[in-house]
């Protein structure tokens, strides 16, 4: 594979420090010869207690106080004297908000416009649209009225109801003809998608890119999952024709940053694209130091990395403890379950970087604390103080295809 240039060990910063994710990207970067800083509002995220980073510091959540976060980001890149920042989960909107104000320092991330239009899941299918590639039926609902007449729009089929700003397949609900209707709360406020049900194989990806560059390409099929939520177990698949898709899809935007996609894959070939998250997903965990990520981060590799073939699966084993077995309870399914488990490869626990693994039950319970005082789920908590929900308008073209929902900054102070 060749390379434009050997990239220079650099000073990085990796935000969302609570996901398995920027674990495993901090500890490749570090194997790598980088030094990482990592910042975070939760007290106790995985990252914290790796042996990989020189420093972790604190900062105030962005969704409850954003100037506060945005006072702290800068502090921290100016007297950490940080490179480049990676944020991996869904504070890069906030951060995307003021990257022009952290000198001195390359953010990677696209334009706010862009990566809010991309998370809300209405205007993502719309996109799709326009670009002539298929695309789920989905319709926007932001009136009760709206949702009430969902019947008389089917056509027999089942729908998929979803909040337009949600995560991990929370209150995701299925409604099909003749059934009571679901009980959700639709408004301005809070809008949903109903979607049309689409039979076929789930497919994850995961992606770099830089201004419409692919660097970096992976994609798995999520066999095991928590619940209905995330994908907990990661093993590479190599799909052309999801490569080419993500590739256009790039491409056709100009993107900048990471960017995954949930996709349905019919019996007879049809990629219809579910929703996208554009930043850090669990595709991260498919690559290992050896094909240097950090290429594909700051653009320096002439070719797209990927993983190795027939490279070890990764999981989240305590996760597949959990929900693994009860994703097929026949005896093919739990031997199957066995195998899956004795040959993937632990994302949190890491020979020599013992601390994540061993933090974990500290990590939960005061997880579990905050939900407690915030009376939040605990699932929900985990995203809770960097959520993303959009100030939210009507639905309507803003002058560029980036801004079809128009979705101001983050407010001065205050909850969204």
């Amino acid at each position: 594979m060749s390379i434009r240039k050997k990239p220079e060990s650099l000073r990085i910063l990796i935000t969302g420090g609570r996901a398995p994710a920027a674990l495993d990207l901090a500890r490749q970067l570090s194997a790598l010869g980088h030094t990482i800083c990592a910042a975070e509002s939760l007290g106790s995220p995985l990252l914290r207690f790796s042996r990989c980073i020189e420093k972790f510091t604190r900062i105030p959540g962005p969704r409850e106080n954003p100037d506060a976060f945005a006072e702290a980001l800068q502090t921290v890149v100016r007297e950490q004297r940080i490179d480049l920042l990676i944020p991996t989960c869904e504070e890069i909107y906030y951060i995307a908000a003021i990257k022009d104000r952290l000198h001195g320092c390359t953010v990677l991330t696209d334009s706010f416009a862009k990566l809010t239009a991309l998370h809300d899941k209405a205007s993502f299918i719309r996109l799709v649209e326009a670009m002539g590639l298929p695309a789920p039926h989905t319709i926007l609902l932001e009136t009760e009225e709206e949702f009430r007449a969902l019947p008389e729009k089917d056509d027999g089929r089942k729908w998929v109801l979803k909040p337009v700003y949600s995560r991990f397949a929370n209150h995701v609900r299925l409604y099909s003809p003749g059934e009571d209707m679901p009980r959700i709360d639709v408004s301005q406020k809070n809008p949903w998608v109903a979607q049309h049900f689409v039979e076929g194989r789930e497919y994850c990806t995961y992606a770099i890119a830089h201004e419409g560059r692919l660097t970096a390409y992976a994609d798995y099929a999520p066999d095991y999952t928590a619940g209905r939520g995330a994908g907990i177990y990661f093993k590479s698949c190599g799909r052309q024709d999801l490569y080419g898709w993500v590739e256009r899809f790039v491409r056709e935007t100009g993107f900048t940053g990471q960017i995954a996609f949930d996709f349905i894959v019919t019996e007879a070939g049809v990629i219809y694209p579910l929703e996208c998250n554009p930043r850090a997903t669990s595709g991260l965990h498919l690559f290992t130091p050896e094909e240097g990520i950090d290429r594909a981060l700051l653009d320096c590799s002439e070719t797209v990395v990927t993983p190795s073939p027939g490279g070890r699966p990764a999981m989240i084993t305590a996760a597949m403890l959990m929900y693994g077995a009860a994703a097929d309870r026949t005896p093919a399914g739990f031997r199957h379950w066995i195998a899956s488990l004795a040959r993937g490869r632990d994302v949190i626990f890491s020979p020599g970087d013992w601390g994540p693994a061993l933090a974990q039950g500290r990590i939960l319970l005061d997880l579990w604390r905050e939900a407690r005082a915030k009376r939040v789920p605990l699932k929900e908590m985990t995203t809770y103080d960097i959520e993303w929900n959009g100030c939210y308008e009507s639905f309507g073209d803003g002058g560029d295809r980036f801004s079809r929902r128009k979705s101001g900054a983050p407010p001065a102070g205050g909850r969204l």
